[in-house]
């Protein structure tokens, strides 16, 4: 048993095969996901709460809860969390990131990974990051019925650069992808993740995209398709970058029809200057409707350098360790 613990989980960019995760969709014909952990993190610090406070439970993220009982707590990855786990005892909990939430990163998923590391080491409980993702699962997708898949659980909770397969039988195949150094710095050190400046409410656009899952029955199958063709291309000996990229734009034109509010002018105008800076592919990351862009290129100059002062961007840098314990007292 301890008083404390802090933990942070990554957050993640879906490369291809976003849709096919859903269960209303998998479950009849199998899904695929190709997607890695970034050097960004969730960070959820527990403390055992004195009873000399005047409430049972401090919760602060984006706002500040106080409560007597988890039945107040309107955070809902928060009392699921507990609920599932069994905890009521007085507990304050805080929440911080290196990104804006909202944006397509899996922040949410990446919180409940986190939250849920941290309530079982206070505990003094050793847990498997295939356990952290099983119970993020339930929280986020059986208890609070939230209209997601199940690649943002897995990816948080194991970290790394990894194809997911999601089973008919409601179990998930990982397989990590084995790249050479080379190939990983040509990926990554020419790829940006573009800020649009605009968050978004996920589960409104994707709530939107479940319900019209059997009408994008064609979309979801091509998806499921570019996803295998990405996997078996980043793992040839010699893969081509190229056809990475056109196997992500081409993703990215099929995802747009899965819902009408997936993409908007302001965002495709972005999407156009990247491509006129001769970048090989681009995506929006996540739901959709805002949030980051992600964006490879043959070979980022300080030329292309230049004509993207006019954007907010980062490099994306792989985190091989996904969720962990930094500190327990």
């Amino acid at each position: 048993m301890f008083q404390s613990a802090l933990t942070l989980a990554p957050l993640r960019v879906s490369f291809v095969g976003g849709g096919t995760d859903f269960k209303s969709y998998y479950s009849k014909y199998g899904g695929i996901a190709v997607s890695t952990a970034i050097k960004k993190y969730v960070y959820v610090h527990i403390k055992r709460h004195d009873p000399l406070f005047q409430e049972k439970y401090r919760i602060s993220y984006s706002t500040v809860e106080h409560c007597q009982t988890k039945d107040e707590i309107k955070n809902l990855i928060v009392k699921s969390s507990l609920d599932i786990l069994g905890i009521d005892e007085p507990l304050q909990i805080s929440v911080s990131s290196d990104l804006p939430s909202n944006s397509g990163l899996g922040s949410s998923s990446s919180f409940t990974v986190a939250l849920l590391l941290g309530l079982h080491s206070i505990r003094g409980e050793q847990v498997s990051a295939s356990q952290l993702a099983t119970e993020a699962c339930e929280v986020e997708i059986n208890q609070m019925k939230s209209p997601i898949g199940k690649q943002d659980q897995y990816a948080a909770a194991f970290g790394g650069f990894n194809c997911y397969e999601f089973l008919e039988d409601d179990s998930i195949r990982i397989e990590p992808i084995n790249i050479s150094k080379k190939l990983t710095d040509q990926i990554f050190n020419n790829s940006i993740i573009i800020w649009t400046g605009k968050a978004r409410e996920a589960n409104i656009i994707l709530r939107d995209q479940e319900e019209r899952i059997h009408d994008n029955l064609i979309n979801l199958h091509e998806i499921k398709n570019i996803a295998n063709k990405f996997k078996l291309e980043i793992n040839r000996s010699e893969s081509d970058v190229n056809k990475l990229g056109k196997l992500l734009g081409e993703s990215w034109e099929l995802k747009k029809k899965l819902s009408p509010l997936i993409s908007d002018g302001a965002l495709e105008k972005i999407i156009i200057q990247l491509r006129s800076l001769n970048s090989i592919g681009s995506k929006l990351l996540g739901a959709g409707g805002g949030g980051f862009i992600f964006s490879m290129f043959q070979e980022i100059t300080p030329q292309t350098k230049n004509q993207l002062k006019n954007l907010t961007y980062f490099s994306p840098e792989i985190d091989y360790i996904g969720a962990r314990v930094v500190s327990v007292n």
